[in-house]
């Protein structure tokens, strides 16, 4: 009885480790560059952030603190670039984002 269980044990250990192993592989081959930033495109842009918010409240059952934490909390890969001499603002009274001038 022993013996099987010692078996049946090995053989799992035989069947996981490689699995492992396979993860890790995985894991460390991901951390590839990102891709550059799109260039700027207001429109499109803002609907994504828009969007954005929308999801974050939505999932979080918060407004976002910055626009930042649609990053950090996976919402967004990362914050689109705004074309020169704009900023994008979050609007925490209209959970929305306004493109500004700097």
């Amino acid at each position: 009885m022993i013996q099987a269980m010692n078996r049946l044990l090995l053989c799992a250990l035989l069947f996981a480790l490689p699995l492992t192993a396979c993860k890790r592989k995985a894991s460390s081959s991901s951390t590839a560059p990102e891709a550059p930033a799109a260039p700027p495109n207001p429109e499109v842009d803002l609907k994504t952030l828009n969007e954005a918010v929308r999801a974050h409240v939505m999932g979080q059952l918060k407004e976002p603190d910055s626009l930042d934490d649609l990053v950090k909390t996976g919402f967004m890969k990362r914050l689109p670039t705004p074309p020169p001499g704009k900023k994008y603002v979050l609007d925490a009274k209209k959970s929305s984002v306004k493109l500004v001038d700097q």
